[in-house]
């Protein structure tokens, strides 16, 4: 009969245990977690929710002059809540654009409306062969760190220096970038619901690193619109 009682204030602690990590999950974790599918970011998420699932079970446990299932519930909620805010507070959320310019030449206003974690296809066999927008590759440790703490690579951006209606005006402008010393300028397909090609300088940079190449762009000569562009949120 004790071991009963004991065992039913662990449960009802420990189902408070998971309303935080539950409503996180709806509000933040669920778009971090599906950035891109990771068996790794998927166990360690479980594994988070098992801690805290035993963690509000536990201090549910320690007050065993409490027997009330609600009371019980909430004291499985506090310590569990504590450490879910604790890591939401720390986490990198999803970048927005950082920079939107138009194009000197082309006018473009890039509006890119996809997914972050969803890199289209090209719609045709040229769009194919070009470079797509992607995001980095996550080590083994990244993609622990995503499932249990809800933080991203930070290297998700791309230094943009025009964008053209056409693949081969936009590789045109991509040998005349190589020719002032951006050896790693090339075309990219177009991305989302945006038809445009971009000449892309750097491509998974981290955001101090895309400053200066930008600044370095610009001082050579390259368009003075050349931006910073990343993935946007989830719509």
């Amino acid at each position: 009969m004790i071991t009963s009682k004991l065992n039913e204030r662990f449960i009802y602690g420990g189902i408070g245990g998971l309303a935080p990590v539950l409503l996180s999950l709806l509000v933040i974790d669920l778009k971090t977690l599906l950035l891109t599918l990771s068996w790794l970011a998927i166990g360690s998420y479980l594994i988070k929710v098992i801690g805290l699932f035993l963690l509000g079970g536990l201090v549910a446990w320690l007050h065993k002059k409490e027997s009330d299932p609600t009371k019980l519930f909430q004291l499985g909620i506090a310590g569990p809540a504590l450490i879910t805010a604790a890591l939401n507070g720390s986490q990198i959320s999803l970048p927005q654009t950082t920079l939107q310019t138009q194009t000197g030449q082309s006018k473009v206003n890039i509006d890119f409306l996809a997914p972050a974690y969803a890199q289209p296809a090209g719609s045709n066999d040229i769009d194919r062969q070009l470079k797509q927008f992607s995001l980095p590759r996550e080590t083994v440790s990244q993609q622990v760190k995503r499932g249990l703490f809800g933080s991203i690579p930070d290297n998700l951006y791309y230094v943009i220096s025009g964008s053209f209606p056409t693949a081969a005006v936009a590789e045109k402008n991509a040998v005349e970038a190589r020719s002032k010393g951006f050896a790693e300028a090339a075309v990219y397909a177009p991305y989302g619901s945006n038809p445009y090609y971009a000449v892309v300088i750097g491509a998974q940079l981290t955001l101090d690193d895309a400053r200066q190449l930008r600044e370095k762009a610009i001082k050579s000569g390259l368009a003075k619109d050349t931006y910073i562009w990343t993935f946007p949120q989830s719509r």
